[in-house]
């Protein structure tokens, strides 16, 4: 078992932490998270397959969320343990694995020991932390010499350019209030190799893929989920007003409307090999 410690607490300047009024884990909320595993999931396993991910590699799974990427570690580092973090374990626990360690665990102060896993894996949360390039120092070193890790966030430059002003509007507030209220940085993904090359990784590799949203789809509810979860905000604070938003609610589920969708983009890195790396004796 691997034995996770607060000895190196974090550093935050936003003035709210992610799950206080925004990401609450309420029942939209485990709705939203069940549409992201649909949507993400066969991305993110396929640049885990291209890396490699075989038995007895020792996972550490950062943000776990609904669960379904530590899951699939599960299958293909079996006998070896996952861990998956987050502040909230519950969906980890109401689905239980044999060698899932599901732990309460807040990456801005919570430490591991280091050498402690040959892969980590953290989609969608180190752009919603404003210490994100400490935080990533001490994930670098959880890993162990020969280890991998692979981070992935979204991009916003496909909404940037949208024809579509009322869509492009509403996603850009809400990354605007991301930003003011816990601190998200939704165009930091983009430099994620240099942030990596600045921590010593090698094996440097990315890659960005751009999907079309339709109306009525998976993604598009995703969106609507998404943005809604912070409706109150959005209005309450000035950032839309009511028609704003329900013209983008109506436009996420009318089949006819098309556009791109933020991108994911995905990187990954390897810890310079030593001694004792994984697979040596």
């Amino acid at each position: 078992m691997t034995g996770a410690t607060n000895d190196a607490p974090g550093r935050r300047t936003a003035g709210e932490r992610y799950g206080e009024t925004l990401f609450v884990r309420d029942t939209p909320e485990h709705r939203r998270l069940r549409l992201l595993g649909e949507v993400f999931d066969p991305l993110s396993i396929r640049t885990l397959d291209a890396i490699g991910v075989r038995p007895g590699m020792r996972c550490l799974e950062i943000g776990a969320g609904g669960g379904s990427m530590a899951r699939w570690l599960c299958g293909r580092a079996a006998p070896a343990q996952v861990v998956a973090t987050d502040l909230d374990i519950s969906p980890l626990v109401a689905q239980p694995e044999e060698n899932l360690l599901p732990l309460v665990h807040d990456v801005t102060l919570d430490d591991f020991p280091a050498h402690s896993f040959d892969l980590v894996h953290a989609r969608f949360v180190l752009n919603h932390l404003p210490e994100r390039d400490e935080v990533l120092r001490r994930i670098v070193r959880w890993l162990r010499p020969g280890g991998v890790l692979v981070v992935e966030s979204f991009s916003w430059f496909p909404v940037d350019g949208s024809p579509d002003a009322g869509y492009r509007k509403v996603l850009l507030r809400w990354s605007e209030l991301l930003r003011d209220t816990i601190g998200t940085d939704s165009r930091w993904a983009r430099n994620y190799p240099s942030a990596l090359a600045h921590h010593g990784l090698r094996d440097l590799g990315a890659n960005t893929v751009t999907q079309h949203v339709r109306g009525g789809s998976d993604l598009a509810d995703f969106w609507r989920l998404t943005v809604g979860m912070s409706k109150e905000q959005l209005l309450g604070k000035g950032y839309l007003s009511a028609k704003e938003y329900e013209e983008f609610a109506a436009r996420m589920r009318n089949v006819d409307f098309w556009d791109l969708a933020p991108a994911l983009t995905q990187a990954w890195g390897r810890k310079a090999w030593g001694r004792k790396a994984w697979g040596r004796k």
